[in-house]
């Protein structure tokens, strides 16, 4: 005998309750094929007095579909990811979706082995923020034909759809800023070297400092792995550095903050001795001392976009390689010296090729 849990109706109990067969049941639930006016009547009846909720897996099994898919990302701690995880959830609920979630760690090891688990459990695709490492191990999945795309980071080498942040554009803005200001003494505090965001990030920065006349050699860079602890030894050499730098400018939001308790450590002033800004806004951003100026992602909205690009992906069986960039924003706040908050628009900086100018920030020192 199969186990049933206690309780829960079945198709047939409709059928009984409304004198029906339960191919009529079927038949009127799914909208598929002839019933009359009255047997719909009693069906409808049945299933609101029985509480009957139809067996989704069942459906979708008979249908080659699990409506599941896999969310793997990579450090749940950070704000922002559990920001992606609610986009996802947002936006798979209005399809009915189930979402299997798994952290790595930024462990590309554990990540391999998660894929393989989730495979396993038949999911209909996959929505990936890939680990640092290596990643040819994906090239089998997508030689199978499962659907999958890539989420704020991308693995350049394969033909995988990618939902980003403009990492380049924001952080060319954000520097622009704070060159503009005549901060010409930067300091940049890395995340993993070989992650796209870092290399795209990186990349804008060098870009501002070739407008402003500086060479990539006039950057410090100090590399903090887009964590707490590392970006506070990073904050700490660029603080010792000789000379200071005026300005530093991180790649995320826990190392901002990092920063900025390096800054309080060191009993440097910010921002009257250096500047800081941060890539990621973040709830208590404004609430710091200073207020933190950032370069803001919208990490709700990428999450919803990677869905619609692997629902895409589901429905048509054609991957392709695409990347979709969501814009950025820069919000001015007291930390780069500047009296006023200001927020420009997402995208700004792909139409004025700039950063905001001077004369409309007001230095503070």
């Amino acid at each position: 005998m199969s186990y049933r849990p206690p309780n829960v109706t079945r198709l047939k109990d409709v059928a009984h309750l409304a004198g029906v067969s339960t191919a009529t049941v079927s038949r009127i639930l799914n909208d598929h094929g002839p019933a009359s006016e009255d047997a719909r009547t009693r069906v409808l009846r049945a299933v609101q007095e029985l509480d009957y909720r139809p067996n989704w897996l069942a459906r979708s099994l008979r249908g080659q579909r699990t409506n599941t898919i896999g969310l793997i990302l990579p450090d749940i701690e950070n704000p922002f990811f559990t920001s992606v995880v609610k986009g996802v959830e947002r936006a798979t609920a209005s399809r009915e979706w189930n979402v299997i979630f798994c952290n790595t760690d930024e462990d590309v090891r554990r990540e391999e082995a998660l894929v393989r688990t989730l495979t396993e459990r038949r999911i209909d695709g996959l929505i990936l923020c890939p680990a640092a490492g290596a990643h040819e191990y994906l090239a089998r999945y997508l030689e199978r034909g499962l659907p999958m795309v890539t989420v704020n980071r991308m693995v350049r080498d394969l033909p995988l759809r990618a939902v980003t942040s403009d990492n380049y554009g924001g952080a060319y803005e954000g520097a622009c800023h704070l060159l503009a200001k005549g901060l010409r003494r930067l300091a940049l505090i890395l995340g993993t070297p070989n992650l796209s965001t870092t290399q795209d990030r990186l990349a804008g920065c060098r870009r501002a400092a070739e407008k402003f006349g500086l060479g990539p050699e006039d950057l410090l860079l100090k590399v903090g792995y887009g964590r707490t602890a590392q970006g506070f030894e990073a904050a700490l050499e660029c603080l010792d550095a000789n000379p200071r730098p005026q300005a530093i400018f991180a790649f995320n939001n826990l190392m901002a903050e990092a920063a900025l308790m390096a800054i309080r450590q060191r009993q440097v002033r910010c921002p009257d001795d250096v500047a800081l800004m941060g890539f990621d806004d973040f709830r208590s951003a404004a609430a710091l001392s200073p207020p933190l100026s950032v370069v803001e992602q919208d990490p709700v909205g990428m999450g919803a976009r990677a869905v619609e690009e692997l629902a895409r992906i589901i429905e048509t069986g054609e991957p392709g390689q695409a990347l979709s960039l969501i814009p950025t924003r820069l919000i001015i706040r007291a930390s780069c010296g500047c009296t006023l908050t200001q927020e420009s628009s997402f995208g700004e900086h792909q139409n004025l090729g700039g950063a905001i100018a001077p004369t409309e920030c007001v230095p503070s020192r």
